[in-house]
C-alpha cells in the first residue's frame, strides 16, 4: 500500500489547501497449504484512509475541524 501525499482545498472557506495523507485501499491474497488439503485462499481489502495533517492558513480553521467536514464529504 503506497502512501501518496494530497492537497485538498478548504471545505470552508474554498481557497486554503489542506494537506493530507492518503492510503488507497489494497487487495491481499493470502493461501493456506495444509499436508492434507490443497491450498485455499482467502481475499481481503482494506479500506482508503485519509490522514489529515493540517488546518486552513487561510480561514484559520483547526485541524480537527477541517477532518469533521472532510467526513461528511465522504474524505478523511
Amino acid at each position: 500500500m503506497a502512501v501518496q501525499y494530497e492537497v485538498l482545498i478548504c471545505p470552508f472557506c474554498h481557497k486554503g489547501e489542506i494537506s493530507c495523507l492518503y492510503f488507497p485501499s489494497a487487495v491481499s491474497v493470502k493461501r493456506n497449504v495444509t499436508a492434507s488439503l490443497p491450498g485455499k485462499g482467502s481475499i481481503s481489502k482494506s479500506r482508503e484512509t485519509w490522514i489529515v495533517q493540517s488546518g486552513c492558513i487561510n480561514c484559520g480553521k483547526g485541524k480537527d475541524e477541517v477532518e469533521r467536514e472532510l467526513r461528511k464529504e465522504g474524505f478523511a
